[in-house]
């Protein structure tokens, strides 16, 4: 089976965002387990701890643009 560029594009933009969250969670739970489950429990709340730290807003740019190329691969697919 052959994938598109358009389904690579989109697939590359999933995994930038999973990545991401996944790191900024994981940093969440090192400094305070209280903020880590709170960071999968409430909604939002990782954005918010993200904006308090500086590897947050970081990651958070990295999910944008993982983001950015979903959004890009949808339409290239569509």
């Amino acid at each position: 089976m052959h994938l598109s560029f358009g389904a690579v594009v989109l697939l590359l933009g999933l995994f930038l965002m999973f990545a991401s969250q996944l790191a900024l969670a994981i940093h969440a739970f090192t400094g305070n387990p209280l903020q880590g489950l709170a960071c999968f429990l409430v909604p939002l709340y990782i954005y918010v701890y993200a904006r308090r730290h500086k590897v947050g807003k970081t990651l958070m740019g990295i999910w944008y643009a993982g983001l950015a190329l979903w959004i890009v691969g949808a339409v290239m697919l569509s």
